[in-house]
C-alpha cells in the first residue's frame, strides 16, 4: 500500500507525491541538500487577485478558464455557444477551482463561476470574490534548498476573462526561477486586443513573454514554498498610446503587477485592473500568494518490507475488450487479488502531533474481460480501498477525488469518460460522505470526481473509501487489452 501525508490545508496529488501547503512561507523544512535535486511533478496554485474573481461593472463577473480560449470575433459578453466551447475547468495539467461553503476547493460550473463561497453572486465591493484559482501540475526542473535556488517549468494554459468576456487573454507555460531567494514567474501572453472606449476594436495580439510575478525572501524547502509576489510599492509607467491611466501612489497599499504585465494589458484593455489607478476596486487588485509544491527528497532504496504498489500512488485500471459477441469468462486469471495482503495495522497509541494521510491499498485493479452489449463493451470491478486518516480536531475538512486518463493499448484507445463509479465509505469519521455516483459518459471520470469528503469540524479518526467501477467501451473499440491511470488527489 502507498501512504502520503499532508500539511494543514494542503493539496496532495498522489501521483508524484506532490505536497502543496496553503499557508506559511517555509513549509515542512528538512535538512538542506548540498546540491540541486531533480523534481518531476511540481505543482502551483494561484488566485491571481481578488479582482480576477470579482463582480464586474458589466457582464456579470471576472473569472478564470482552463486552457486557451478561442476567438470570439468581437468584444462582447460570452454567449452560450461560445461559453459551451471555451469555458473549461480542466485542460491537460491545468484545473480551475474555487472554495465552497466548507472551504473545500471544487471545480465551478458556468452557472456557479461568479458565486462566492457563500453561494451569493460576487460584487464589485472590496472583499467580494469567487476566489477562483488556477492549479498547474506536472512541473519539472530542479531545486537547491541550501541556496534557495531552482527552476520549475509547467506546461499548459489558462485564460483571464474580464467583464464576462468583453476582454480576455491567455497565459501559457509558466516558468518559476529562483536564485538565492529572489526570482520571477514568467509566461507567454496571448489573446485579443479590446478597448472599452471603442467596442469595435478586436485584434489578435502577438505572443509575448512577460513577467507574471517578481519576488524575494523565498525560503525553499524539500516540499515547496508559498511566495508573496511584489505588489505594494511597485511603480509602473505607461506608454505614448494614451490608454494608460496614471498610477495612484497615494492610496495605502498602492502598487502594481510587473511592468511587462501591465504593458501587455494596455493592448487587451485591462491595464488599469493590474495597478492602483484610484478606482473603486483598487483594494482587490493586490497580487495573491503563489503556492508551489514539489517532492525534492533524495530517492532512497525501498525498504525490503515495502508492499507492492506504484511509487506515485496512481491506480492502474485494466480491461480486456474481446472480439465478436463478448467473453464468457469475465475473470482475468493473470491478475489475482492477493488474499494474504494484510490491512494496515493501526497503532493503538495516539500520535503526539495531528496527522493527515491517504493510503491506497493496491496500485492496480482489473475489470476482467468486457462483455458485448448494445452500446459496445461493458465491464465492472472494484476500486482498491483508500484509507483517509485525520487526527486533527479543528480546521480539518477534506476531499479525496480521482480523475482517469484515456484507456490505451496496442490495439488503440478510447476516452476516460467511458469509466464511471459508485463510491461508498465507512469508518470512524461518521460525518464523512461518499461522493455521488458518476455515470459513464455523463461525464465519467475524464474530469475530477469526488470519492469521499468530510466537513469542517469532523471528529478525528479514519474512513475507508472504495467504489464500484463501471466501464462502457465504445462499440468500435478494437479487441485487445487496455489500461487507464486513475490519479487520486487529496484536498485539505
Amino acid at each position: 500500500m502507498t501512504t502520503f501525508s499532508t500539511l494543514r490545508r494542503s493539496v496532495v496529488g498522489i501521483a508524484g507525491a506532490t505536497l502543496l501547503a496553503g499557508s506559511g512561507l517555509a513549509l515542512g523544512a528538512t535538512a538542506a541538500h548540498a546540491a540541486p535535486v531533480d523534481v518531476d511533478d511540481a505543482s502551483f496554485s494561484w488566485r491571481v487577485n481578488d479582482e480576477s474573481g470579482g463582480g464586474a461593472f458589466f457582464g456579470g463577473c471576472n473569472f478564470l478558464v482552463a486552457g486557451a480560449a478561442g476567438d470570439n470575433g468581437m468584444s462582447s459578453v460570452w454567449g452560450s455557444a461560445f461559453a459551451d466551447a471555451n469555458y473549461k475547468t480542466t485542460d491537460g495539467d491545468v484545473t480551475i477551482t474555487k472554495p465552497d461553503a466548507d472551504g473545500k476547493q471544487v471545480q465551478p460550473t458556468w452557472s456557479t463561476k461568479c458565486q462566492t463561497s457563500a453561494g451569493t453572486n460576487a460584487t464589485t465591493a472590496a472583499g467580494s470574490t469567487s476566489g477562483n484559482q488556477v492549479n498547474f501540475t506536472g512541473g519539472t526542473g530542479s531545486v537547491d534548498e541550501a541556496s534557495d535556488s531552482g527552476t520549475l517549468s509547467f506546461d499548459g494554459d489558462f485564460t483571464i476573462v474580464y467583464y464576462g468576456g468583453m476582454t480576455y487573454w491567455t497565459i501559457s507555460d509558466p516558468v518559476l526561477t529562483v536564485e538565492n531567494g529572489e526570482g520571477t514567474l514568467t509566461g507567454t501572453a496571448s489573446g485579443y486586443g479590446a478597448d472599452m472606449y471603442d467596442p469595435s476594436k478586436w485584434v489578435e495580439l502577438p505572443d509575448t513573454e512577460i513577467e507574471l510575478a517578481t519576488f524575494s525572501g523565498v525560503d525553499l524547502t524539500a516540499d515547496g514554498v508559498t511566495i508573496t509576489p511584489d505588489y505594494e510599492g511597485v511603480e509602473v509607467e505607461g506608454d505614448e498610446s494614451g490608454t494608460f491611466n496614471p498610477q495612484n501612489r497615494d492610496k495605502e497599499g498602492w502598487g502594481s503587477f510587473p511592468q511587462s504585465w501591465v504593458d501587455y494589458n494596455l493592448l487587451t484593455g485591462q491595464s488599469a485592473y493590474w495597478y492602483t489607478s484610484g478606482g473603486q476596486v483598487d483594494a482587490k487588485k493586490t497580487a495573491a500568494d503563489i503556492v508551489v509544491a514539489f517532492d525534492a527528497q533524495p530517492v532512497e532504496d525501498p525498504e525490503p518490507t515495502e508492499p507492492e504498489g506504484t511509487e506515485e500512488g496512481d491506480i492502474e485500471v485494466g480491461v480486456e475488450v474481446p472480439e465478436g459477441e463478448g467473453s464468457t469468462d469475465p475473470t482475468d486469471p493473470t491478475d489475482p487479488t492477493d488474499p494474504t495482503d494484510p490491512t494496515d495495522p493501526t497503532d493503538p497509541t495516539e500520535p503526539e502531533d495531528p496527522e493527515f494521510s491517504v493510503t491506497i491499498s493496491d496500485s492496480t485493479t482489473n475489470l476482467g474481460t468486457a462483455e458485448q452489449n448494445a452500446a459496445g463493451f461493458a465491464a465492472s470491478g472494484t476500486l482498491p480501498s483508500i484509507t483517509v486518516k485525520d487526527t486533527h480536531t479543528t480546521d480539518n475538512a477534506f476531499t479525496v477525488s480521482a480523475q482517469a486518463t484515456d484507456f490505451t493499448g496496442t490495439a488503440g484507445s478510447f476516452g476516460a469518460e467511458a469509466l464511471g463509479w459508485t463510491p461508498s465509505a465507512t469508518g470512524t469519521i461518521t460525518e464523512a460522505k461518499a461522493g455521488g455516483a458518476v455515470k459513464v459518459n455523463e461525464p465519467g471520470l475524464a474530469s475530477a470526481q469526488t470519492l469521499v469528503s468530510a466537513p469542517e469540524g469532523h471528529p478525528a479518526g479514519s474512513v475507508d473509501a472504495t467504489a464500484d467501477l463501471q466501464l462502457q467501451a465504445p462499440a468500435d473499440a478494437a479487441p485487445g487489452a487496455y489500461t487507464s491511470t486513475l490519479t487520486i488527489t487529496s484536498l485539505r
